[in-house]
């Protein structure tokens, strides 16, 4: 029997829908970016639908469902903290069972959702342990036959991290660390600290890090600790999230809200937290200097410790702590692994194809397909779908061949023009790598401030990202592993700085991504154009949106750039211009 196996991430932050066969992964993409609700939590019934549809699929075709979520696992955990915590551990026990209630009727709520007979339904349902998902979503993309895994975040069925050996299509966990002591937790409070209270912002104050000292250094090493006989663990004196009705989060309409987990002893300590909104002062820089240094000394003595342990050097890493990129690119330079592979979508959305990939090589032992080195799993629109939606309202548009359309998308990016750029099948995972993306030329001083201006109108401390050929990466960057998915910080190479202000990060710094020809032809083309013409051999890519989930269809992109001051949009083969 030929397996095929639709993995889901439901009823959390992310919520997503992945597809695999014996033949390899075929669809996978976030709610969000159908429903256009940030970080959504809704059940991915418009995910479901496009995975299916991608892969010329229904539901009567789906083998097996697997959902990244277990209420069986860690349940002696469970049981001591609600002893440890009568009031708030009964309180969270009673919200989760209504959680794990609406997951275990999976089957039932997509047969409701998709308007479908019950009956209709055939496949066999797979409850996965959320961090078991995110190691299978590193391990089995990987290129690696043998690993070890290590996975961090926030908590996920009361576990904030894991370490495993992986081997073929196994996967041995050697231990987990439990709520409410989370890597995840320390970043997540003293980013709300900090005035990003937001669902996912943790990102901003990595950012901020880069224009602050290490002040608050000995504050931060109380905070939170590692040891190799205690594991990982915070003072809860200064938090307030062990006290909460639950974990993490609230959610209403489908969108997340987070409570805040710091607690009044930090206020003590420090004085009033920062309103979102408010000044950003020394305080603050300094604050986020200190909390991501810290978090990359415990993240990195975690990473030695199994390294140690396991005696194995590749490393397999998911997990919304594996979206840290300066961490990675610690771990990487500084030798504490040889070689590492980070899921594109390392956050919770991933949990989704993890959960299929576990089901399909690990229950079932079908053999894992070649290594996974692009994240384009998304939606793809066709010139005559994207002609329907360019036509009309007196737009300005061309329909190019495929080397014209490079030659002019260069000419422009040569010339300061910023350009919108839709192409393909969209990635899965946070960042755009090439397909949904904005570009332009970094080596023009202004371009940071006018991009910023023109289109993304972000705070001024967040730095945009470089893009590079794979052989042209150590001649611009201090670093020779490839990162396909922009997930690592290198160092710009000091003879690059001044030629690359617009990628230039305050420390000196980059979260680069690497391009092979093999992996997205038609980018890396353009990258060559841009360098014969300019003798730069970067641009700088960022997320094709506006304050929005990045762009899904021909329609949202056309609408942003022209509600944005980008200059031309190459989309499909059309060109357009205002």
């Amino acid at each position: 029997m030929s397996r095929l196996v639709l993995g889901l991430n439901t009823d959390h932050g992310d919520s997503s829908a992945a597809l695999v066969g014996e033949r390899g992964t075929l669809a996978a993409i976030a709610e969000e970016r159908i429903n256009r609700k940030k970080h959504c939590a809704d059940f991915p019934k418009e995910a479901i639908r496009e995975v299916l549809r991608i892969a010329g699929a229904d539901l009567r075709d789906v083998t097996d469902i697997a959902v990244a979520r277990d209420p069986w696992a860690n349940l002696g955990a469970k049981l001591r903290f609600l002893a440890d915590h009568p009031g708030s551990g009964l309180r969270m026990a009673r919200e989760r069972l209504g959680v794990h209630r609406r997951v275990a009727s999976t089957a039932q709520r997509l047969a409701e959702e998709l308007g479908v007979e019950t009956t209709a339904i055939r496949a066999r349902s797979h409850q996965v342990e959320h961090h078991l998902a995110h190691v299978a979503s590193a391990f089995y993309w990987s290129p690696f036959e043998r690993a070890a895994a290590f996975t961090c975040d926030g908590a996920g069925d009361f576990a904030t991290t894991m370490w495993a050996i992986c081997e073929g299509t196994r996967i041995r966990v050697l231990e987990r660390n439990y709520w409410p002591h989370s890597l995840g937790v320390f970043y997540t409070a003293l980013t709300q600290f900090i005035g990003f209270e937001k669902y996912g912002e943790e990102y901003k104050v990595m950012g901020l890090s880069a224009y602050g000292r290490n002040r608050y250094g000995s504050l931060m090493r109380r905070l939170v600790s590692y040891d190799r006989a205690a594991g990982l663990r915070l003072d809860l004196r200064y938090y307030d999230h062990q006290n909460q009705d639950n974990t993490f989060e609230s959610i209403e309409g489908g969108v997340v809200t987070l409570k805040p987990l710091w607690g009044r002893a930090l206020e003590a300590k420090l004085g009033p937290a920062r309103r979102s909104g408010g000044e950003l002062t020394e305080r603050e820089r300094d604050l986020a200097a200190s909390m991501q240094r810290r978090y990359e000394d415990v993240f990195l003595d975690m990473v030695n410790v199994l390294v140690e342990r396991t005696g194995i050097r590749d490393v397999v890493l998911a997990g919304g702590c594996a979206l840290n990129s300066v961490a990675n690119g610690r771990m990487l330079t500084e030798g504490f692994a040889d070689r590492a592979y980070f899921h594109p979508a390392a956050g919770d959305d991933g949990t989704a194809m993890g959960a299929a990939l576990w089901v399909l090589h690990d229950e079932y032992g079908v053999p894992r397909q070649r290594t996974v080195n692009h994240s384009f799993w998304g939606t793809a629109w066709t010139d005559e779908q994207i002609e329907a939606e360019v036509t009309g309202k007196g737009r300005r548009f061309e329909r190019l061949g495929r080397e014209e359309l490079i030659g002019r998308a260069a000419e422009a990016l040569a010339g300061g023009q910023i350009v919108g750029w839709f192409q393909g099948r969209e990635e899965w995972g946070p960042r755009a790598l090439g397909n949904r993306s904005i570009l332009c030329d970094p080596s023009r001083p202004e371009m940071k401030a006018t991009l910023n201006a023109r289109v993304k109108n972000r705070e001024p401390f967040r730095p945009f990202a470089p893009v590079v050929r794979e052989e042209d990466l150590s001649t611009v960057f201090e670093g020779t592993h490839p990162v396909p998915f922009m997930i690592v910080v290198y160092f710009v190479r000091p003879e690059w700085r001044t030629k690359l202000p617009a990628i230039t990060h305050e420390d000196g710094t980059g979260r680069v991504q690497t391009v092979r020809r093999e992996d997205n032809e038609l980018y890396y083309d353009l990258l060559t154009a841009f360098k014969e013409r300019t003798g730069v051999p970067v641009l700088l890519n960022t997320s094709f949106n506006e304050n929005e989930p990045i762009v899904h269809t021909p329609r949202e992109a056309i609408e942003c750039f022209e509600r944005t001051r980008m200059d031309a949009l190459g989309i499909g083969s059309f060109w357009l211009t205002k």
